[in-house]
């Protein structure tokens, strides 16, 4: 069977269509192309600007030809990913999709679901002759895997639709109608110089903690793993009460939007301490793994001995390492009041690294509502300050904040019942949407997020539902018929 001809058939063959074209994100000339394209052979009015972005403009179907118009919305670019025995090279290549009739896959890569299956139903419906629609606005941006850059760069004064359908969501009957903004934050305190050990007078011991689940610092915020970063800082902190101890280095994490697995210091301890630090790192990663024993089965904190002399931080700038490492905010900061079960704000203390004597702390800052996302920030910068560091900040993009009144939401909401015949479940995300940018670049319109459901995206074990695709395909339909 072909995924061509899987149904709906009008969805699935843009699909395919899309599918041969490499589109890796900021590899999105192509895909570009092929929307303006499309877009002139169907005489739709189209533009497409410098960042690759693409908006095309329909109007409504015959008796919805003076409703308010519609902005459909999804991304054109993908992650590209593959399995170690593949050799395809994504730059040039088109994936291979592969079929069962009940799933779509991709053989050794990602499949590009997110987000190509909003690319082929907005085409499908830009398309048609016999879909009853409002007047649409298609608005295809580029770039959203590598940070939403598209969306950043989107020109808006042509775009004047009021209600927005975002097609970016990966579970069939859930709506998001709200997002988190983030800001990173990177902050640098000095150290001072390092001075050279003497294997006479000081024992060096590597510190690694490692095996603990990590994941996604938005959605899986909530779920209380252990940060690696925090465990160490907790480590040293503890042993440090009665121990002294000089850092030589510390590194953890890598990714500010990934809750870090493993974090590593190398230490020095006066010689004739070291029976007593041993003694104490026992106690205290005792104390640590009963902490964390039901979130984190098989955390691992090991200590080894090394045969070598190091360069160590002094004293005061050790203890100032380590309180900074022990008492650094993490995790959630405030759960909705609005939204039962949804994490509102949060940070992430995603990487931790010495470099030209300065001790570098990353942060991601999340926050569904911008007060929050402020409130925060300010905590983080005053406790770098305290300690005698500063903070800087990079990638500001604003949050999609819950409405108490949407229509568009109602239109949804009850569409939902009409085509599944159950309640749909609303909620937030606390992770990033274009809904976000475009909602600050956009002010007022009403917004809204779904899609159908796809497994393992950004893997190349990635799959879609076929049959999920299929209902999801006429849910949006009934929904521009009620809309």
């Amino acid at each position: 069977m072909l995924v061509s001809d899987l149904s709906p058939k009008e969805v699935f063959s843009y699909f395919k269509e899309i599918s041969d074209i490499p589109r890796g994100s900021g590899n999105t000339d192509r895909i570009a192309q092929y929307c303006v394209d499309f877009a002139n052979s169907h005489n739709l009015l189209v533009r497409r600007d410098e960042a690759d972005n693409v908006v095309i403009f329909k109007d409504g179907s015959k008796g919805y030809e003076d409703k308010e118009p519609l902005i459909l919305q999804g991304h054109i670019d993908m992650v590209c990913e593959k399995s170690a025995d593949c050799h395809k090279n994504m730059e040039l290549e088109s994936i291979d999709l592969c079929t069962d009739g009940e799933r779509v896959w991709a053989d050794g890569t990602t499949l590009g679901g997110d987000d190509g299956i909003a690319v082929a139903y907005i085409l499908a419906i830009l398309a048609s002759d016999t879909i009853e629609h409002p007047p649409i606005q298609a608005v295809l941006t580029s770039d959203e895997e590598i940070g939403m850059l598209g969306a950043q760069a989107l020109d808006t004064s042509d775009i004047t639709a009021r209600r927005l359908i975002n097609i970016d969501s990966e579970t069939e009957g859930v709506l998001f109608v709200s997002c988190a903004g983030g800001v990173r934050a990177q902050c640098e305190i000095e150290l001072g110089s390092r001075e050279a050990s003497s294997k006479n007078v000081h024992t060096v011991y590597e510190i690694t903690v490692g095996g603990l689940q990590g994941g996604h610092s938005g959605v899986e915020i909530h779920k209380q793993h252990a940060n690696a970063i925090k465990v160490l800082g907790s480590l040293l902190t503890g042993i440090q009460r009665e121990c002294d101890i000089c850092v030589s280095d510390i590194t953890g994490g890598g990714k500010e939007n990934a809750i870090p697995k493993e974090a590593t210091a190398f230490i020095a301890i006066n010689s004739d301490e070291s029976p007593a630090f041993v003694k104490k790192f026992r106690e205290y990663k005792a104390i640590l793994q009963q902490e964390y024993k039901a979130v984190e089965p098989d955390i691992a904190i090991c200590l080894e001995k090394k045969d070598i002399a190091a360069d160590i931080y002094s004293l005061e700038a050790s203890k100032n390492i380590i309180y900074v490492l022990g008492q650094a905010i993490d995790g959630v900061c405030r759960m909705s009041t609005q939204i039962q079960g949804m994490v509102e704000t949060s940070l992430n203390l995603g990487t931790v690294f010495i470099k030209d004597d300065k001790l570098v702390y990353r942060y991601l800052i999340r926050s569904n509502t911008a007060s929050g996302k402020r409130l925060v920030l300010d905590k983080v910068s005053a406790f770098a300050e305290f300690a005698g560091g500063k903070a800087v900040t990079t990638s500001d993009y604003p949050a999609w904040e819950y409405s108490s009144d949407s229509r568009l939401r109602n239109v949804m909401i009850e569409s939902f019942k009409s085509v599944y015949g159950r309640e749909p479940e609303v909620t937030s995300i606390h992770a990033g949407l274009e809904c976000g940018i475009l909602s600050g670049r956009m002010p007022g319109v009403d917004m809204i997020s779904f899609g159908p459901t796809l497994v393992d995206v950004h893997t190349p074990d990635e799959y879609m539902d076929i049959a999920s695709v299929k209902r999801s395909w006429n849910y949006l339909l009934e929904v521009l018929r009620n809309i």
